[in-house]
């Protein structure tokens, strides 16, 4: 039985429950009210509550970083679209890896935010995984925009912006490495 099936057979019976408390009930009249409500408030917290929780359980790309450090098994770019207005995605199939480097866990999907910079570290990373190269990655984070970066911008926009605020975001950096291949036992 998967997951998702026994978690709606548990909130099926659940509702039934509330149902037969909120149709009958043995308790005096001023303690009635407050059960039945306290009840239909659990209940639907509940509901919204496991939604929240199972959204890893769909299949979907998860919008968080994988894990530090991760396999690489491969990776889709999505870049910004202005007709359709997508702001771009990058989509890593990673498994993490433990200290001895050897995969924990089964490969997960993780969407990350489009960068210019992190989908060419991304298309370097796939030439090499095209040449049968198993990859290890490491995240790291650098600040977004560095003095050049800023002199740019400040022309740009006629010294208007603020110089302070310019380097305060943090951009996520993917650093790859090829796995060295493991000892195999002897024959």
């Amino acid at each position: 039985m998967t997951i998702p099936l026994s978690l709606g057979l548990a909130y099926a019976a659940i509702a039934a429950l509330l149902l037969n408390l909120n149709l009958s009930s043995e308790l005096p009249k001023r303690y009635r009210r407050a059960i039945k409500i306290s009840a239909i408030i659990v209940v639907s917290l509940l509901y919204a509550g496991t939604y929240h929780g199972s959204q890893n359980l769909r299949g979907w790309a998860i919008a968080k970083a994988p894990p530090n450090p991760f396999k690489l098994h491969w990776a889709i770019v999505e870049e910004p679209d202005k007709i359709k207005r997508t702001d771009g995605a990058i989509y890593i199939l990673a498994q993490a890896l433990n200290r001895n480097g050897v995969t924990k866990g089964s490969p997960r999907l993780y969407e990350l935010p489009f960068t210019p910079e992190l989908a060419e570290e991304i298309d370097e990373a796939l030439t090499k995984k095209e040449d049968g190269k198993p990859l290890e990655a490491r995240m790291s984070y650098k600040a977004a925009n560095p003095d050049s970066e800023m002199e740019e911008i400040q022309k740009r926009d006629g010294n208007k912006s603020r110089p302070d605020s310019a380097g305060d975001e943090e951009r996520l950096k993917l650093e790859f490495r090829e796995l060295p291949t493991p000892d195999l036992p002897p024959k």
